[in-house]
């Protein structure tokens, strides 16, 4: 195949298009990095704040091998891309930032542009299976120190790009005609090595193709997303280019090396790092027999010399990350503690001790580090502080906060956080933060809104970041963000995957163990004197959607719901396609031909509309919609209230910023409307409760 050309011998017509893009206007990302002495003074968290906070990578963050930032060669910057969402344009400004790595930092703007890269792995054999959140960008630096190459979107294709740390020339490296999805630098700066798919420009052309005669429904079908079928996913190309002369070579298998884990690791070995002294750290199973298994720490030198770290405090899960210590004597490594996991510890082991020494110990989500000398430069967030940059003394020094994208938001008014342990009614462990409403008084009941499903780290919209939670807390209510754990936390390791979410998904168990987690913790707010039982609300999307649809057949706890990403009814096969809709068969979801009405009476809306107990909101993505269009349905001709809002462009996170805040303004409105009886007093919203007051007319709660 005729693919390794000189750069400029490559079709006109992508050289015009890298070529011809103008440079952003310095006015449109005037406000990406924060000014001395910025500040928006006292006052509530709105959605609009919370639509516009700046970010370091996507939350959460869905590959660690994919750095959000990397220290230069000195150890004295480090750099990383920053964006942050516009509603009003619809758009985002991304840059790529440089920070010296001192306590009164100035960052330094090196490139901006305002087209986000969306993470789009592939998935069932298929090209891309996009998800909606920013793809995680890593920055690499040049040998030298000198510049830093990164990818970087426009006019529509992901290129590597290069800019100069000393001055602001930011130009485009490669031309490839197809998206790049990874790069890396030669060893001497001279060269790029990354990696395209360029059949992907043949497969897609044999699908226009076919469409002329008619797309057959096979395994490419995924009907909420559309009739076209799926792309299969192509081929990686290894191609390394020479910067200067533009010319480009496959690359040698020495050069492919540096994508990959070394090849004497086998494949259930993970958490790789290099030490100084010639000792490599990794983690291997205890017992492959159980899914998902223990881990416990290993360190090897020379291809098979290897000691095993012995103490007890050794044995990690998957989540377990490695860093040697500035001399490469001693490897430090996490692993989870605390009630269900809810803390992070940091450990220190020297080769060839019977002990390890914790060096740290926190309830906030250390989002990824790197070493810096004998501490730790980390990504962290705080409940109540967004995603910032510091340095962990690990023991023999204080914090250091380096850098805080947000630092206006630390002074609007925010709800008090308070960490609540317990055990469900079926004695399982679980975790939350309850989040205050602002104003509170004791004695008084307030209404509460649950937020799912993942609780470490920042409190701003629960997964998917489509409920404001501090914004309710400045509205008066309390705000439960609850965690789901781990299905093996709930049911136990067994001796697969397939066999984890089998007994998960048997007889709903883990469906109830969730459930009745909420309820528990509900009930005890309750009793505390806190909540109003009347007036509670449950949100979630994806597998919180799954919780709120399980609760509205079997609770009679909540009055309003607001979902988003699911949808399971028995049609589902129809709208799912046969890939997709088999992988919830070997998870024990029935197929079409079963007609087993035991099983979907447990969940589904569309057989039971009127056992349904509370009014559901559906904020839909267009290419996830069809999945929920029976629920409400069904709802609808039932009378009980139910609004189906459905979002062009979208996925199943919506990454839209005019879409984020309309979902926050829109699940405002709608718990504000059954819950308090407030109406909306913006002109949209004056239409929307019309229709909500005839609805209520209509609905009798069962």
């Amino acid at each position: 195949m005729r693919y390794y050309l000189r750069a400029s011998h490559l079709l006109a017509a992508s050289a015009l298009w890298i070529t011809s893009q103008p440079a952003l206007a310095a006015d449109d990302c005037k406000t990406l990095l924060p000014t001395d002495g910025i500040s928006r003074g006292p006052g509530p968290v709105t959605p609009e704040a919370l639509a516009r906070l700046r970010d370091i990578g996507p939350a959460p963050r869905p590959d660690r091998k994919r750095p959000l930032f990397t220290i230069s060669p000195d150890s004295r910057f480090v750099a990383f891309q920053l964006h942050r969402a516009d509603p009003g344009e619809n758009r985002y400004c991304i840059g790529l930032v440089v920070l010296p790595l001192s306590p009164v930092a100035r960052p330094k703007m090196l490139d901006t542009s305002t087209e986000l890269i969306r993470d789009e792995p592939p998935r069932y054999g298929w090209a891309a299976f996009p998800i909606g959140s920013p793809a995680p960008v890593t920055p690499r630096w040049a040998p030298d120190g000198r510049w830093i190459a990164y990818l970087k979107r426009a006019g529509g294709r992901t290129q590597v790009w290069r800019a100069s740390v000393s001055s602001n020339d930011a130009r485009p490296v490669t031309r490839a005609l197809v998206d790049v999805d990874d790069f890396r630098i030669s060893s001497d700066g001279r060269a790029i090595i990354y990696v395209a798919r360029p059949d992907l420009i043949t497969r897609n052309a044999a699908i226009d193709r076919e469409g002329l005669s008619g797309w057959r429904y096979d395994e490419r079908a995924f009907p909420v997303r559309g009739a076209r079928p799926q792309t299969p996913d192509a081929g990686r190309h290894y191609i390394t280019m020479d910067i200067d002369s533009g010319l480009e070579r496959p690359a040698s298998s020495d050069e492919i090396t540096d994508f990959k884990a070394p090849a004497y690791l086998g494949p259930d070995q993970i958490g790789y790092s290099v030490g100084l002294l010639g000792w490599d750290a990794y983690a291997e199973p205890t017992d492959k027999s159980v899914y998902p298994p223990s881990y416990r720490v290993i360190v090897e030198r020379d291809a098979g010399r290897r000691q095993i770290c012995p103490a007890d405090l050794c044995q990690t899960d998957r989540s377990v990350s490695f860093w040697w210590s500035g001399d490469g004597k001693r490897l430090r490594f996490t692993r989870k503690e605390g009630w269900a996991g809810s803390l992070t510890a940091i450990y220190e082991w020297r080769p060839g001790s019977p002990t390890v020494q914790r060096l740290y110990l926190t309830g906030d989500d250390l989002i990824e580090c790197e070493p810096l000398g004998n501490d730790l430069f980390c990504l962290r967030e705080g409940s109540l502080a967004p995603r910032h940059f510091v340095k962990l003394g690990l023991g023999r020094n204080r914090d250091q906060k380096i850098f805080d994208p947000n630092p206006e938001f630390a002074s609007l008014t925010l709800g008090t956080v308070e960490r609540m342990n317990w055990r469900n009614s079926f004695g399982v462990p679980f975790y939350g933060d309850l989040v205050y409403p602002v104003g509170f008084k004791l004695g008084r009941r307030y209404p509460l809104i649950i937020v799912q499903y993942r609780t470490k780290g920042f409190l701003r919209g629960g997964i998917g970041d489509e409920v404001p939670i501090q914004a309710f807390a400045n509205r008066g209510y309390f705000v439960l963000v609850v965690d789901n754990l781990t299905y093996e936390d709930i049911v136990g390791k067994q001796n697969s995957a397939s066999a984890l979410t089998a007994a998960f998904n048997r007889d709903f168990a883990g469906r109830r163990n969730i459930l009745s987690a909420i309820e528990v913790a509900t009930r005890s707010l309750i009793e505390r004197g806190f909540v109003d039982p009347k007036r509670i609300g449950i949100t979630g999307l994806s597998d919180g959607c799954t919780t709120v649809q399980y609760a509205a057949i079997h609770s009679t706890l909540f009055s309003a719901g607001s979902v988003s990403g699911c949808g399971w009814e028995p049609v589902q096969d129809a709208f799912l396609g046969p890939i997709v809709a088999q992988s919830y068969h070997d998870g024990g979801w029935p197929r079409l031909t079963d007609i087993d009405p035991s099983f979907w009476s447990q969940i589904s809306v569309m057989a039971q509309p009127g056992h349904v107990q509370f009014p559901i909101l559906f904020q839909a993505a267009d290419n996830e919609y069809l999945a929920m269009v029976a629920s409400h349905t069904a709802l609808a001709q039932a009378n009980v209230p139910s609004e189906l809002y459905i979002f062009p462009d979208e996925d199943h996170i919506k990454w839209q910023p005019a879409h984020r805040l309309a979902v926050y303004r829109r699940n405002l409105a709608w718990f504000d409307f059954w819950l308090n009886g407030q109406r909306p007093t913006d002109t949209q919203g004056h239409s929307d409760v019309l229709r909500w007051e005839e609805m209520r007319k209509k609905y009798i709660r069962h």
